[in-house]
């Protein structure tokens, strides 16, 4: 049923149209006949990168004031 359809609507293109459908076609067989690409992936190895980060003792500590509004908050006050 589905070939049929396609059949009558490719009778009713125009010319011009006919060829992009043909290298519509020829792109789909291409891609077919294309492996899909599957990294290899290698086994982690814990560790090996053990001491290029550190985190601050103070890193849960609150910050003050001064980084949320700004150095200059007490000089802005209404006038």
């Amino acid at each position: 049923m589905l070939k049929e359809t396609l059949w009558h609507e490719i009778d009713a293109l125009p010319e011009s149209q006919l060829k992009t459908l043909r290298e519509f076609v020829q792109f789909l067989q291409y891609m077919a006949q294309q492996k899909p690409a599957t990294p290899k992936l290698s086994r982690r190895i814990p560790g090996l990168d053990a001491g290029s980060t550190w985190v601050s003792d103070d890193f849960d500590a609150p910050l003050p004031d001064s980084f949320w509004f700004g150095d200059d908050v007490n000089d802005e006050a209404p006038a």
